[in-house]
């Protein structure tokens, strides 16, 4: 019988739902990595028998089945997963006399509670003595402002009035690990784009170990998981943890 190629090198969206939704699923985004792995516990006898020794069986089973995930779109929903946290979204609106305190020192920064819409000029900054002047009592910067320390703004505080921008806000760890089913609707690029799709049933991501913010390259969130058996699968043959397809 001929030698069948069957190299493999694998391309395509993941996607993903909480156990919990009876929905669809939604795309995570650019992954670049998608990997399971398996260890193995293992108990063996020696065999005693003989002086040379050697074992007389082992027992070998595996004790834990997870994976990582390499993602580079720094979403909210991918965010919250990898910090085990939740969004918020924000609309647009107009942020009116947002109270700030302040200790009226020159370069002291004041950031705004909402992010800012940058094509909208502040509104009003003012004090308890009435409005300041941008360039003269302050400098805008980012999402926020720079005191200048001759102008008006002391430890009397201000309050901002500015134009908030469509947003996602993520708070981290405000959720306990949740469980997700995955799925990678992917192709073999080895095997003329062949389908090949992967169901990972039930598992729970573990925190980031690290999320680079700022730096020359692109950004990524390596996430780890665990595989879970998932009792709800039942049938002969039938895995309770990964299904994988691929087109021959």
């Amino acid at each position: 019988m001929a030698r069948i190629d069957r190299s493999y090198i694998g391309k395509g969206p993941v996607y993903a739902k909480l156990k919990s939704d009876d929905g669809g699923m939604f795309p995570i985004g650019n992954c670049s990595s998608l990997e399971v792995s398996f260890d193995e516990e293992s108990k063996s006898l020696k065999d005693f028998t003989s002086p040379g020794g050697g074992n007389a069986n082992i027992l070998q089973a595996i004790s834990s089945f997870s994976g990582n995930m390499v993602i580079h779109d720094y979403s909210g929903e991918n965010l919250a997963r990898a910090l085990r946290g939740t969004v918020i979204y924000e609309a647009v609106a107009t942020v009116t006399d947002e109270a700030h305190g302040t200790n009226g020192t020159d370069g002291e920064f004041i950031s705004f509670d909402y992010v800012r819409d940058g094509d909208v000029a502040l509104s009003v900054v003012t004090t308890a003595d009435g409005a300041l002047a941008e360039g003269i009592d302050y400098t805008v910067e980012g999402n926020g402002i720079l005191i200048i320390g001759t102008g008006g703004i002391d430890a009397t505080g201000i309050k901002v009035t500015y134009d908030k921008a469509l947003s996602e806000v993520v708070e981290a760890l405000t959720e306990s690990g949740q469980e997700w089913e995955l799925y990678f609707n992917g192709l073999n690029e080895a095997q003329s784009g062949k389908a090949v799709n992967i169901r990972i049933h039930r598992l729970k991501f573990s925190p980031a170990q690290g999320l680079a913010f700022i730096g020359d390259d692109f950004g990524e969130i390596s996430t780890d998981f665990e595989v879970l058996s998932d009792n709800s699968i039942v049938g002969a043959g039938l895995s309770k943890f990964m299904k994988i397809a691929q087109a021959t």
